[in-house]
C-alpha cells in the first residue's frame, strides 16, 4: 500500500486549516528507518504553530504535517542501519515535525526503544515532556539534592513529570496548580501546592533555589520575590525573560529550549515502565479529530498530556 492518512495543514488558522487525507507513504532512504506510528503526542507548540502565533519564529511551508513526538513500530530499515530492526517498538522526536501521520521516515539516532511494559500511548508523550523537564531542572537549572524548586504549572504535561523527577533527585518541591489539582500534584511528590490564582499565598513563598516556569505571562511576575539570594528562574515559555528580569536580580532569568537526550529519555521511560516514576495516563483522540485535539490542548485544564492515536 503506497498511501497513508495524515493530518495535512494548508494555512495558518484555528478553523478548517487541517484536513485528514491520503498522502504518499515515505520511501526509506539509506541510514534511515520507516516507523508505523501508533500514537503521537500533542503539545502547546502544535496549536501555536497552527494558529500562526509563532510564524515569525518558526515559519511553516505549506502543506505541512505537525506533530513533534511519537511512539510506534519500525516497518522498514534503510541500508546501513544497524541499531534497530524491523518490528522494534520505538519512541521518536522528529526534527521537522510530521508525527500526525500513519508513518514517518526518521534517523535512528532520534529514536529510543520502548520498554516492554510501557504502553505506546504513554510512550508517545515522553520525548517533549521528559526532555523539557530534564533540561529545565538539571541541565539549565542545575538542581541538586537538598535544594528547593518551585514548579509553575505542575499539573500540565511537562509539570506532571517535572514534579516526580525533582522529588526523586532529593529536592523539596513546591508546586503551583489550580485548587482542583492540589491532591493530584501532591501525589506526584510535591511537598506544598499553591493555587496560582492566590497572589497572597505566592507572596509568602521564600527561599526558592530554582523556579521552573512552564506558564509565563503575568503569573511569572510574582515569582521573583520567592527566590533565595542565589536563586534563579528558568522558563520554557517566556522568551524575553532575560530582558524582563528585575534590575535587582540581574542574570537570574533564563529562557531555555528542550534538549533531546536519548540516554536520559531512555532512563525516564524505563523508570516509568517499572512504576518508579508516577505518570498520568494521557487523554486520547484519534487522527480524524486532530483539530479537536489541538483545540483541547489550547483550552488547557487537563492533567498530564494528550495523544492522537492513528487507529
Amino acid at each position: 500500500m503506497n498511501q497513508q492518512l495524515a493530518a495535512v495543514m494548508y494555512s495558518y488558522g484555528a478553523e478548517g486549516t487541517i484536513k485528514i487525507q491520503p498522502i504518499n507513504r515515505p520511501q526509506v532512504s539509506p541510514g534511515k528507518v520507516i516507523v508505523e506510528i501508533a500514537a503521537a503526542g500533542v503539545n502547546p507548540l502544535d496549536w501555536k504553530l497552527r494558529d500562526g502565533l509563532l510564524k515569525h519564529i518558526f515559519p511553516l511551508t505549506f502543506p505541512c504535517i505537525l506533530g513533534g513526538e511519537f511512539a510506534g513500530k519500525i516497518v522498514e530499515v534503510g541500508a546501513g542501519v544497524t541499531t534497530f530492526n524491523v518490528g522494534d517498538r520505538v519512541i521518536g522526536k522528529p526534527v521537522n515535525r510530521g508525527a500526525f501521520a500513519e508513518t514517518i521516515e526518521i534517523e535512528p539516532e532520534l529514536l529510543i526503544p520502548i520498554p516492554d511494559d510501557l504502553d505506546e500511548t504513554v510512550a508517545a508523550t515522553l520525548p517533549v515532556a521528559g526532555s523539557t523537564a530534564w533540561t529545565g531542572l538539571f541541565d539549565i537549572g542545575e538542581l541538586t539534592a537538598g535544594q528547593t524548586v518551585l514548579i509553575q504549572g505542575a499539573a500540565g504535561g511537562v509539570g506532571s513529570l517535572a514534579v516526580p523527577l525533582a522529588h526523586r533527585a532529593g529536592a523539596k518541591v513546591i508546586a503551583t496548580a489550580s485548587q482542583k489539582n492540589r491532591d493530584y500534584v501532591k501525589s506526584l511528590g510535591a511537598t506544598d501546592v499553591v493555587d496560582y490564582n492566590d497572589a497572597h499565598a505566592l507572596s509568602m513563598i521564600k527561599g526558592v533555589d530554582l523556579v521552573l516556569d512552564l506558564v509565563g505571562g503575568r503569573s511569572l511576575e510574582a515569582l521573583w520575590n520567592t527566590l533565595a539570594p542565589n536563586g534563579r528562574i528558568v522558563s520554557s515559555v517566556a522568551v524575553d525573560i532575560a530582558e524582563k528580569t528585575p534590575d535587582s536580580q540581574p542574570g537570574k532569568g533564563t529562557f531555555f529550549q528542550m534538549k533531546f537526550d536519548p540516554a536520559k529519555l531512555n532512563s525516564i521511560a524505563k523508570e516509568i515502565a517499572k512504576g518508579e516514576i508516577p505518570f498520568t495516563p494521557p487523554r486520547v483522540f484519534y487522527l480524524k479529530d486532530t483539530s479537536l485535539a489541538l483545540d483541547s490542548v489550547k483550552s488547557g485544564g487537563y492533567r498530564g498530556k494528550t495523544v492522537i492515536r492513528m487507529k
